[in-house]
């Protein structure tokens, strides 16, 4: 059976499963729980403007980077990964210690927040690893002390919970495959580079000037020689 054949369901069904993964952030005064579910990192660089509040990937075309970054500067390196949001009361004390409950969601950080992240992942193991569900790793607790600019403290827990049991870790696994193309969209969107000259009201220097002076040559330096 082909996977996009036509069939019916109902409302609530829990063989349906949707493609879309909400995006990680801490509320203000609220202790979160989370697991990294990822192995590695996806990195990007994107760049932002504030004043039409849209942010988009670096241009990989040399000649529309230069003009970008004339415009806005160097990129920002972005980070982005899959965590298991778990279901927790506001001190990130978990609901059920007996059940693995929660949702999958994608989270950009930037490069101050990887150093610090960094910075606990030698001490206490944060990703998933190759060694996978017999891999040792703790679950982090996150409490959100500003909320507009996402500032926070993390303090490792004693241990993982969606690795407590095999088939809860299997299962994460194969959501975290599915949630891994949304990390791209975290990281700014994919602009063309014509889209990008748009957004900065500029233009190739191929692009200046159109199509009335095509061809024509400025001959006065050979002809006064």
């Amino acid at each position: 059976m082909s996977e996009h054949t036509e069939d019916q369901v109902t409302l609530g069904d829990k063989a349906v499963e949707t493609s879309q993964f909400d995006r990680y952030k801490g509320t203000l005064n609220r202790t979160d729980r989370i697991a990294i579910i990822s192995t590695t990192l996806t990195r990007g660089y994107r760049y932002y403007m504030e004043a039409k509040r849209s942010s988009f990937r670096a241009p990989t075309n040399p000649e529309t980077l230069k003009l970008v970054k004339a415009s806005l500067g160097e990129p920002e390196q972005r980070f982005g990964l899959v965590v298991f949001h778990y279901l927790t009361d506001e001190a990130g004390n978990l609901i059920d210690t007996t059940k693995c409950q929660g949702k999958i969601k994608v989270w950009s950080i930037s490069e101050s927040r990887y150093e610090e992240l960094s910075g606990l992942h030698r001490t206490w193991p944060l990703l998933d690893s190759a060694e996978g569900f017999a891999g040792k790793q703790v679950d982090l607790q996150i409490r959100c002390t500003e909320e507009k600019f996402q500032r926070m403290t993390f303090t490792p827990c004693p241990d993982a919970q969606w690795k407590k049991k095999e088939a809860w870790y299997n299962a994460l696994k194969e959501k975290e495959a599915k949630a891994r193309d949304k990390l791209k969209l975290t990281l700014g969107k994919q602009l063309t580079d014509q889209e990008i000259l748009d957004l900065l009201g500029a233009a190739l220097p191929s692009q200046t000037g159109g199509t009335q002076n095509a061809g024509e040559v400025d001959l006065s330096d050979v002809l006064d020689g």
